[in-house]
């Protein structure tokens, strides 16, 4: 059916997107909004910004793929007939939700459709630091066998105590995959799960200073806020065990980053893993991806085909919720 064929009482929904998405991640995305409900038009980041006003105007719902800043004015031109501001990713920080919220519109992420495959990541990091694994997959292509630790550097997750920094969604998924390695599971958040998730995930509330001190794994799983802003600091990191590894597939901005380049130098942690930087894309040559002991993902965690479909799923069936004149879930700026 041709989109042109279709009644003007179809929803408006503006899908914004940057550049860089690839044609066939486009294509998923609109193979999953249905033409008879939604006429859809298009706009990057990059677009002009008064034919950004223009288009926000036209507007009924919009789809952020990805999240980014829009400024004030575009966010007025949405105000006062824009129902939902959908963003298709968990992560908010980038975008401008004070804005948003100012002129009255709900903003919302996608309901952790990327839980599962961010704490697969998580798992994948844990193994890969602690099996040098970009070293081993070197020395095998290259055939460089002699030299290796024969596992003297390796260890296992099995007995470890996993220190885990946030305890929503995404932290209990992990919970839930490392209490399968036969670790110690410890949390911390800004409360306590209820008693029935402790007990199903096998985890333990504790303090920061208990979560620090008793880590042979930290993993963060904190959204980056003004409170978070290096919460992992030259101190917290010199609490930690001197075997440690720290896992960070959240937002690079929770550690201070001369304090990490440091402690990995130093040997004060064993090593790291990373998915999120300061700076993305990244560049050749950061201090910090030139170390041995670090394993880098390029902010991929949440990106496998079968998360992309659940979260644009769920992203369409908030607008439908909208639309219906019912309120939408998962909305992240208090409207």
């Amino acid at each position: 059916m041709n989109s042109s064929d279709l009644p003007d009482s179809r929803a408006r929904l503006l899908y914004v997107l940057e550049e860089r998405i690839p044609s066939p991640l486009r294509a998923l995305v609109e193979s999953y909004i249905p033409v008879d409900e939604f006429a859809v038009r298009h706009m990057t980041y990059l677009t002009p910004l008064e034919q950004q006003k223009e288009l926000m105007r036209w507007a009924d719902v919009v789809l952020f793929a990805p999240g980014r800043f829009l400024p004030d004015e575009v966010m007025e031109a949405a105000s006062g007939h824009v129902k939902l501001m959908q963003l298709w990713s968990s992560g908010y920080d980038k975008f401008n939700v004070a804005g948003a919220r100012n002129w009255g519109i709900p903003v919302a992420n996608n309901g952790g459709a990327n839980a599962i495959s961010v704490a697969e990541h998580t798992v994948l990091l844990m193994l890969a630091v602690n099996k040098w694994l970009p070293d081993s997959h070197a020395r095998t292509v290259e055939g460089r066998w002699a030299g290796n630790s024969h596992g003297l550097d390796m260890f296992l997750l099995h007995n470890k105590t996993l220190s885990l920094f946030g305890f929503g969604n995404i932290g209990r998924h992990v919970a839930r995959r490392c209490r399968g390695f036969g670790m110690r599971i410890l949390y911390h958040d800004v409360k306590p799960a209820p008693p029935e998730v402790e007990l199903e995930t096998g985890a333990t509330y504790v303090d920061v200073e208990t979560l620090l001190r008793e880590a042979d794994v930290l993993s963060l799983h904190l959204h980056s806020t003004r409170e978070t802003e290096r919460i992992i600091d030259e101190q917290a990191l010199k609490q930690l065990r001197k075997n440690a590894i720290l896992v960070n597939v959240s937002r690079a901005q929770l550690v201070d980053q001369q304090a990490l380049l440091d402690a990995l130098r130093s040997g004060r942690l064993r090593g790291a893993g990373f998915d999120v930087y300061m700076h993305e894309p990244t560049e050749p040559g950061e201090p910090l991806l030139q170390l041995p002991n670090v394993v880098a993902t390029p902010h991929m965690a949440g990106s496998t085909y079968d998360t992309y479909a659940r979260a644009i799923g769920n992203c369409v069936d908030n607008f439908r919720r909208v639309l219906s004149g019912r309120p939408p879930q998962w909305v992240v700026n208090n409207i």
